[in-house]
């Protein structure tokens, strides 16, 4: 399997622009899929330069309703004309964040919903023997406080986001499991907890931000949070890639102890798993 990241928060070189968000082509011996859009049309710059064919994809799945993960869309739509997306049935909400006491919408574009080619989809879907999307979460486990200025409009009113409508990819590959995460807002552990009971099997590798980082108020999550998180790790013999909403102090007390364990993935960047 190989992966690209065509857009995260950093960059392995100036050839390449970054920005806050997420978008990682995967290819697999059936698929090229993208993995969340990012938040512009910047997708399609950094994928001319990494050699990547939009038009070739033939599947999008798209992590959760947040923009930075899926704001893209229009331009994906506009520039490949047979792939499908896969989206919560719950991603084209009203969802907001809370900023200097103002609410701030970090939503999707709702009128895009009704597009032939989405496929709005709930808990588990099986897209073939490759790949299988899943979401609704049950534990609550080292979860992000980050989460609590995130919010949903329902029948007018502000109310604390669920992120139900987050969801999750595995992808198998011979005998082996990766999982792919936008930003676990529901927690890495949990996820990683969910993706195993589904799969009956430990996952090989993890490619996820892990949300330690709030981007609004400049705030690297508790250390003591961030220490247990990566003791979990340890436990498991799973292979982590990070990126995005984990942030860089964040990430550097996480390979303090999980070391190589964990490594981050930039804009421009190539692994083969």
């Amino acid at each position: 399997m190989k992966v690209i990241a065509l857009v995260e928060n950093t960059s392995i070189s100036k050839d390449y622009k970054s920005k806050h968000g997420l978008c990682l082509y995967i290819e697999t011996k059936k698929h090229k899929l993208l993995f969340d859009l990012g938040s512009n049309s910047l997708f399609l710059e950094n994928a001319v330069k990494l050699g990547v064919d939009i038009t070739d994809i033939d599947s999008v799945i798209i992590s959760h309703g947040h923009n930075d993960h899926g704001g893209a869309l229009k331009y994906f739509l506009e520039n490949n004309a047979k792939a499908n997306i896969y989206i919560s049935r719950y991603a084209f909400e009203e969802y907001y964040a809370n900023f200097l006491g103002m609410k701030w919408n970090v939503g999707l574009d709702r009128k895009l919903k009704d597009h032939p080619r989405i496929i709005l989809i709930e808990d588990e879907y099986v897209i073939d023997e490759e790949l299988q999307i899943f979401s609704n979460i049950k534990e609550h486990l080292y979860l992000p406080t980050a989460n609590n200025s995130l919010f949903v409009k329902q029948n007018g009113t502000y109310e604390h986001d669920t992120f139900k409508h987050e969801q999750y990819l595995i992808i198998t590959e011979s005998n082996y499991k990766t999982l792919f995460s936008g930003c676990a807002h529901n927690g890495i552990v949990n996820i990683l907890n969910r993706a195993e009971d589904i799969a009956k099997q430990e996952m090989k590798y993890c490619i996820s931000g892990f949300h330690l980082y709030d981007p609004l108020k400049k705030r690297t999550e508790n250390i003591n949070l961030i220490k247990d998180i990566a003791n979990t790790f340890l436990c498991r013999n799973t292979t982590f890639y990070t990126c995005h909403c984990t942030g860089e102090e964040a990430y550097g007390i996480l390979k303090g102890i999980a070391d190589e364990k964990i490594n981050y993935i930039s804009t421009g960047q190539i692994i083969q798993l």
